[in-house]
């Protein structure tokens, strides 16, 4: 086998990495074509509407699939560094609350 790769980007296609101080997180929102998240450095949290709130550590991966509402940031106690992956747009809505946020999260 040879060959070499080739670029396949697409301009619809957003990346950034975020970093979340302590106690910070996003407002509830939903992607048009879904979100790719991981965390870098820290502890990273997520929630999808309904579900538990879940903490994730470097390397570990989640992915919200489109018109999902979630949120998702850093744990109460420690900086996430968050790279996020998605295509499309992204509808923001209401705040998360601090009842919504200060749970005891699963792993």
């Amino acid at each position: 086998m040879g060959g070499s790769p080739r670029r396949a980007d697409s301009e619809a296609v957003n990346t950034s990495r975020l970093l979340f101080p302590a106690g910070v997180r996003s407002n509830w929102h939903t992607h048009t074509w879904g979100q790719l998240l991981m965390v870098e450095e820290g502890e990273g949290r997520h929630q999808v509407r309904g579900g538990p709130v879940v903490a994730k550590g470097p390397g570990e991966p989640w992915f919200t699939a489109a018109e999902v509402e979630h949120w998702h940031g850093a744990a109460p106690d420690e900086d996430a560094l968050q790279l996020t992956i998605y295509e499309g747009s992204v509808e923001w809505l209401e705040p998360v609350q601090d009842e919504e946020y200060l749970v005891t999260p699963q792993r």
